[in-house]
């Protein structure tokens, strides 16, 4: 089985962009997606160890991934919250970080390092330490 990653994205050409680069890298099970705020908690709330890594978007079209960010709060040690936004603004950065995500990329430039940091996580590796890591 591969890595299990929930996808919360509200543009779908994004959202099959980034999992067709996932999945060129690595062995992906894309195990659920949502567009908005409600659709994720829903899905997480039925799928509460379903997941190794969730992706989400920080903008959406209904509410925001801050909201299911605070709502993965509780989420396993073993589970990873990676937040992208086209706004990485230094206080969206902190506010991420204070809600729980491991890391925050910039979708313009910084989905390499997004990439990079699920084939760690994959492969269990710490040598590939994203540039913006929070947690750190």
């Amino acid at each position: 089985m591969g890595l299990r990653v929930f996808l919360v994205e509200d543009n779908e050409l994004m959202r099959q962009q980034l999992v067709e680069s996932l999945n060129e890298e690595l062995n992906v099970d894309l195990v659920g997606t949502a567009e908005t705020e409600a659709e994720a908690k829903d899905w997480l709330e039925r799928n509460p160890r379903g997941w190794d890594v969730a992706i989400l978007d920080l903008f959406l079209r209904e509410g925001t991934g801050a909201g299911v960010l605070r709502y993965c709060k509780t989420r396993a040690e073993t589970q990873d919250v990676l937040v992208m936004t086209n706004y990485p603004i230094s206080s969206l950065l902190t506010h991420c970080r204070l809600l729980g995500a491991n890391a925050v990329y910039d979708k313009s430039s910084e989905l390499g390092d997004l990439i990079a940091y699920c084939i760690g996580r994959a492969s269990h590796a710490d040598a590939l330490e994203p540039r913006r890591r929070l947690d750190a």
